[in-house]
């Protein structure tokens, strides 16, 4: 995965963390608001129900000995009364001082219950902060680790590319000039400095010329696109061109064209080698080892899918010979290409 494309995703995986909790948040503390409204009014209903209930009870309790009062004499009726008014007095006063009691519990009871939900729900808020916070530093951190490796990345990929290849007893150079032209196409120049015999006249060089730069750039120039796999760069493929220049100075490579014919190799050449063969000696200087079978070098990978590095005359370019310049794009971008 690409190094940006992480950075990214840990900045969404923040914000939807962020808005995720505090929506949580939200639901809990409306939740716990409702349950302490519905706590409220249902002590409220008992309370006032049992005002009511006692109140009643005052009131028949007055009723009855009013009634029963009434059949006494005189004198007695009289205290009777008396008893009557003192006990409803205190009926009524405990109906009031139970319903103050209730309203009291009801009072303290919801405000603890708010108290709580305000608690909880500041507790909530801070923790959703504390590690909203952290997971933004956290991102902080990759953005910081994501340039520095892309900056890292981006020395690995200079425009002048040049890498050393080794494979069994053969070492070699690989060299050439690859740049980003635009329009997501990238140019890869390779710089041939020809150096004939003394036996190779000017028109026969001139000739093997014209034959290896059109057999360099037909067998490697647009074989394959390179997709981005990984990262979030523009481009979402990359064209690839192969150019040859014939130069006399500032060569990446420097072969000896020699007369007649003989087995070539990267820096040798026969005015008699065949377009084929110049494709598959540049295929070395753009990084590629042989495929084919080679006593010397036993542990070399050996194919037969027709790979112009395996059989020069008849082969073609395969993807993994583009692997390279996917390497140099991702290296240049910080994002994943690859051949395809």
């Amino acid at each position: 995965m690409a190094c940006k494309d992480t950075a990214s995703r840990a900045r969404r995986t923040c914000v939807n963390w962020e808005a995720s909790n505090r929506r949580s948040c939200m639901r809990w503390r409306t939740d716990w608001e409702q349950r302490c409204s519905r706590w409220e009014t249902q002590q409220e209903q008992r309370c006032q129900q049992w005002r009511t209930v006692t109140e009643q009870r005052c009131d028949r309790w007055e009723q009855e000995q009013r009634r029963a009062c009434d059949s006494w004499s005189s004198w007695f009726r009289w205290l009777c009364l008396a008893w009557t008014w003192i006990t409803t007095t205190v009926c009524r006063a405990w109906s009031w001082v139970t319903s103050t009691v209730c309203d009291a519990w009801t009072w303290v009871t919801t405000t603890v219950c708010r108290a709580w939900v305000w608690v909880a729900s500041t507790v909530c808020a801070l923790w959703v902060w504390v590690t909203t916070f952290v997971c933004r530093a956290w991102v902080l951190i990759l953005d910081s680790f994501c340039l520095f490796s892309c900056l890292l990345r981006r020395l690995r990929a200079p425009e002048e590319f040049s890498e050393g290849k080794s494979e069994c007893i053969y070492g070699w150079t690989s060299a050439y000039r690859i740049e980003d032209v635009g329009d997501c196409h990238l140019r890869i120049t390779l710089r041939i400095r020809l150096v004939p015999d003394a036996g190779v006249s000017e028109a026969r060089l001139a000739a093997c010329m014209e034959r290896w730069r059109t057999g360099i750039q037909d067998a490697w120039t647009g074989r394959f696109t390179l997709m981005l796999l990984d990262g979030d760069c523009q481009c979402k493929r990359y064209t690839v061109e192969v150019r040859v220049e014939w130069v006399n100075g500032g060569e990446h490579h420097r072969v000896r064209v020699r007369a007649g014919s003989g087995r070539a190799d990267m820096l040798n050449w026969y005015e008699t080698s065949t377009a084929g063969t110049a494709a598959h000696e540049a295929g070395h200087m753009l990084g590629n080892p042989d495929e084919y079978v080679d006593a010397s070098c036993p542990d070399r990978t050996v194919t037969s899918d027709g790979s112009i590095m395996q059989t020069s005359q008849t082969g073609t370019v395969k993807t993994r010979h583009y692997a390279g310049f996917g390497r140099w794009a991702s290296d240049r971008t910080c994002c994943t290409y690859e051949p395809r």
